[in-house]
């Protein structure tokens, strides 16, 4: 039933700010996708290079993204295929098919959902299909395949010889890294009705920190998965089911010891790692992942407002509303700028210092799903399709911070 409820709230969802027609009247729209801005542009992205990942993630909810380490660039399709790739050049190094393993039979694919983790040897994927899979990194071979309770559409975490994964069935666990086997497991009630997605573990201090769908951000020991506390950012209220969730669907972020977090229908909030005082609190409601630049933090809300607040106290720099309802992934940071994508496939380069855009390029027809991994040298971005593009890195300017 919680399954069939997700899906037909993802429906719901889709429709509001996809299409923007109302299910209740056939007149006048519930939400209305803002218009693409038109701006003239002042800064203009190189892609590098780009290549295919087998058929990506097609119009399916997913949290695949690729992952980076000095050899190369891996990215997954949701159909199971996987590939490691030069970083300047998009040339394969090595590509596996996993659509066809043997705990698969049941199903049509591999159905590869969250991820990429890795850590120094292995790259781990999460699937539909309730497992969690763990890649060599040099050849591509399947180093193990661990069955787990629930979907996995959260990224797993490595941090000292385990894999942290969070479920869609709220459980949080411990499988060690070198043979999938459970070292723990937190299990969590579940609210009746939630967003399609899970909060992926941030690992500080000894301890994971994730998110509940009953809007609750949690503490355990990463050693043992005892609860050290938990602390609502978002009560259910309301007379509607839509009104009462309450996801905290995003990664929390850990800088200084300090959690920043943001809740569905909640908060935006700061909260000490160690002690859990709140350190302040603001009304964004929202679900996408947090950036973090210098002494300011840029999140989108539930519309698709983006904003740059102020770390220490939460207050607002600046806000820009025009991407409002166009479905936006979460930010990333590129130097001078942010970027951030939309269901319609464009990526928009936008000025960090006062929110205004100085780019845009279309990179998908299919739509974003992601934001793009930023390393020294550039962004990598995979699209719903299943293109994964390479695009240099804008030169460093000055800046404020």
């Amino acid at each position: 039933m919680q399954n069939g409820a997700k899906h037909l709230l993802l429906l719901l969802i889709s429709l509001f700010m996809l299409v923007g027609c109302s299910i209740f009247s056939s007149e006048k729209p519930v939400f209305t996708m803002n218009e693409r801005p038109v701006f003239k542009q002042s800064y203009k992205p190189v892609i590098a290079w780009t290549t295919s990942i087998g058929s990506g993630v097609g119009k399916y909810y997913s949290q695949l993204t690729p992952a980076t380490d000095s050899d190369a660039v891996y990215a997954a399709s949701r159909d199971g295929e996987v590939s490691a790739l030069n970083l300047q050049t998009g040339k394969t190094i090595w590509s596996v098919d996993l659509s066809k393993i043997a705990k698969n039979d049941f199903n049509s694919a591999a159905r590869f959902s969250g991820g990429i983790g890795q850590d120094s040897d292995l790259l781990f994927i999460g699937t539909e299909n309730g497992q969690v899979l763990a890649i060599n990194k040099k050849q591509g071979k399947l180093a193990w395949i661990s069955d787990v309770k629930g979907e996995v559409i959260a990224t797993p975490v490595y941090s000292d010889d385990m894999v942290i994964v969070h479920t869609n069935r709220g459980d949080l666990l411990s499988l060690n890294a070198q043979t999938g086997k459970e070292n723990w497991s937190q299990s969590n009630k579940q609210p009746n009705l939630s967003l399609r997605g899970s909060s992926a573990p941030s690992v500080a201090e000894g301890g994971v920190v994730y998110g509940r769908s009953d809007g609750f951000l949690c503490v355990v020991r990463l050693q043992t998965g005892q609860p050290l506390w938990e602390l609502p950012i978002a009560r259910a209220h309301g007379a509607t089911a839509l009104d009462r969730l309450t996801d905290i669907d995003m990664k929390p972020v850990i800088i200084d010891n300090v959690i920043y977090a943001q809740a569905y229908n909640g908060n935006m909030v700061a909260i000490q790692l160690l002690t859990s005082k709140q350190l302040w609190s603001q009304p964004y409601s929202g679900y996408n992942n947090i950036a973090a630049s210098g002494e300011t933090l840029y999140i989108t809300d539930h519309r698709g407002y983006i904003y740059a607040l102020d770390q220490m106290t939460g207050k607002k720099i600046w806000e820009n509303k025009q991407l409002s309802y166009r479905n936006v992934t979460s930010i990333a940071v590129a130097n001078q700028y942010i970027v951030i994508g939309d269901a319609e496939g464009y990526l928009y380069w936008i000025n960090r210092d006062d929110g205004k855009f100085v780019a845009q390029q279309k990179l998908d027809s299919d739509g974003l799903y992601i934001a793009p991994i930023v390393t020294e040298n550039y962004l990598y971005l995979q699209t719903r399709s299943g293109d994964l593009i390479a695009i240099e890195k804008p030169s460093l300017s000055r800046r404020k911070n």
